[in-house]
């Protein structure tokens, strides 16, 4: 025993004697040479660039591998009394129904819906009552006002106007009204005295050039319509952000959980080197292999707590995107993912990824919705260049009687009276029409913005495209290197366990070797978090894949039969 540790002291050794005697030599070489630093630093050449770069496209190969975690990571921790166990495709469903933020922006649905029926309202017809009293009296400057020998001309006059009116589909506006009215005078001319008077009136009025037709009047319905259309897809766009939120959560969670374990494998190692050495305290461990490792159990303790905290804060960050009542009814509920990520690749060509968003992406179809509805408006500031030029028809028959006799003077409309009718009609244009010219230039500039917002959108999204599907290669490379990585961290710790054990406790090489231990150990825990990291970021890769190329929700309007 002696013996080999003496041999182990002489090649610990050996690089400092070997380096000062070469440092003596004026012309190094063979050793010498390897170790001058110009000869530890490669000079790169574009072969060399080709050739690391070919290599770290090709994923390293291994063999069927599952750690050790994932049959652990979907049992309770016993961090609460009760459990519930969750997927991904439940939250969705369970955030589809219950989350505040996906409800608030359906509202945005239902609010563009009732621009519909506002516009549609403008073709319902109203009805109308209209009544006044108006008593006159003014002096007479002439017999002709009164009769003579009266100085003041009083007069009183009460009617009520009532009937409907209606705006049709082509722009024409029909109305159909009812007068009935009590009047007196003092005149002399005035006869009969005390009148009941009547008058039903039809009269109607059609644009024939601004304002006409049935195109240019239901504008107004196809914008609110396309309204509907635009906030349907920014709702769109919205719920799947917030399902990948979701998604980013509940996976942020089980790599919480991971962490969680492994940082409690990771204490377990080092309790184990702690009571290796207590019980080998008098035989060969050292005061300072024992404080080394109760500062390295007591780091452990720390970084477990915290891992705790974390799970914690992963679950209530949960909660707080699905609002689920089985979530939030008890919020020390130890929430359990019960689908460990799937590690199989799935090859994907560019060019499919980004015909399917150009089909799918909620951004592209909201740009069309608003080139319609900016044509649209187009068309109305050309129907507004165009003059005013209306037809006016009137017609009306009227009833008279004395004494107030309303009632008679309304079967006189009918039985004595005869139709009286109107026809003209009214021109306007206003001069320059510098109004309606501004808004054709608008809605044109507009049309233009909306064609380059249509194709920086188109450049985006395909960039967005191809970065998403390389991150999926990328992460599937990750995963698979950060595996080889993590298993021959794990083969290192084993090695170094083994000699460490196998050493005697007393000696500089000793205190080496367990320090080399516990570094490992340490590099260990950092491969195996990396690999965990790795795998939930090649899930969370295809699904921002999927919500790259607009497939991860879509939302259909529902029938009028549904």
């Amino acid at each position: 025993m002696r013996i080999w540790f003496s041999l182990t002291m002489m090649l610990l050794a050996a690089p400092t004697w070997v380096a000062s005697h070469l440092h003596a030599q004026t012309a190094p070489t063979g050793i010498a040479a390897l170790l001058r630093p110009e000869s530890q630093s490669p000079t790169l050449t574009p072969s060399s660039i080709q050739q690391s770069l070919a290599s770290v496209d090709q994923p390293p190969t291994v063999t069927q591998f599952e750690p050790w975690w994932k049959s652990i990571a979907t049992i309770p921790f016993h961090l609460s009394e009760n459990t519930l166990r969750v997927d991904g495709d439940t939250l969705i469903l369970e955030a589809l129904q219950h989350s505040y933020h996906i409800a608030a922006l359906r509202e945005n649905i239902t609010i563009a819906q009732t621009g519909i029926c506002r516009a549609a309202a403008d073709f319902d017809p109203s009805t109308f009552v209209e009544s006044k009293f108006v008593r006159t009296s003014v002096p007479t400057g002439s017999t002709l006002d009164a009769g003579s020998g009266i100085d003041r001309l009083r007069e009183e006059d009460f009617r009520v106007n009532g009937g409907f009116r209606r705006k049709t589909i082509r722009g024409g506006r029909f109305e159909v009204a009812q007068r009935l009215g009590l009047q007196d005078s003092n005149s002399e001319f005035f006869t009969p005295t005390q009148q009941g008077n009547s008058r039903l009136t039809f009269s109607f009025n059609q644009p024939l050039l601004n304002g006409a037709g049935e195109s240019f009047n239901r504008s107004l319905i196809v914008l609110a319509q396309l309204d509907t259309d635009i906030a349907r897809q920014k709702t769109t766009t919205g719920i799947q952000n917030h399902l990948l939120a979701i998604q980013e959560a509940m996976w942020n969670l089980y790599f919480q959980r991971i962490s969680m374990l492994l940082r409690i494998r990771h204490l377990q190692q080092a309790n184990s080197i702690h009571q290796w050495l207590e019980k080998r305290q008098e035989l060969d461990s050292l005061i300072s292999q024992l404080k080394r490792a109760e500062s390295a159990v007591a780091s452990r303790k720390a970084e477990l707590s915290r891992a705790v905290t974390s799970i914690r804060n992963a679950e209530d960050r949960l909660r707080s995107l699905v609002n689920s009542p089985s979530l939030t009814a008890d919020r020390s509920l130890e929430i359990i993912p019960t689908v460990p990520p799937s590690t199989a690749f799935v090859p994907i060509k560019m060019e499919d990824a980004i015909v399917t968003a150009l089909e799918s992406r909620s951004e592209i179809v909201e740009l069309g919705f608003e080139l319609d509805s900016t044509r649209v408006r187009l068309d109305i500031a050309r129907n507004d260049m165009l003059p005013v030029l209306d037809l006016v028809l009137e017609s009306y028959l009227s009833g008279l009687r004395g004494r107030y006799d309303v009632g008679r003077s309304w079967v006189d409309q009918f039985s004595r009276g005869e139709p009286s009718y109107a026809a003209g009609l009214q021109f306007e244009m206003p001069v320059g029409r510098r109004a309606a010219c501004a808004d054709i230039r608008r809605r044109q500039s507009q049309l233009r913005q909306l064609a380059h917002r249509l194709s920086e959108t188109i450049a985006q999204l395909e960039s967005e495209v191809s970065a998403a599907v390389r991150e999926v290669q990328t992460s599937h490379r990750e995963m698979m290197s950060r595996q080889v990585a993590m298993q021959s961290a794990a083969e290192y710790v084993n090695l170094v366990s083994n000699r460490w054990h196998e050493l005697p406790g007393e000696g500089y090489s000793s205190n080496a070797i367990l320090e080399d231990l516990l570094d490992a150990q340490d590099r260990l825990l950092n491969e195996e978090v990396a690999l965990a990291n790795a795998r939930v970021s090649y899930v969370l890769s295809t699904i921002q894949l999927k919500r790259a190329t607009g497939t991860l929700l879509e939302i259909h309007p529902l029938s009028q039969s549904q």
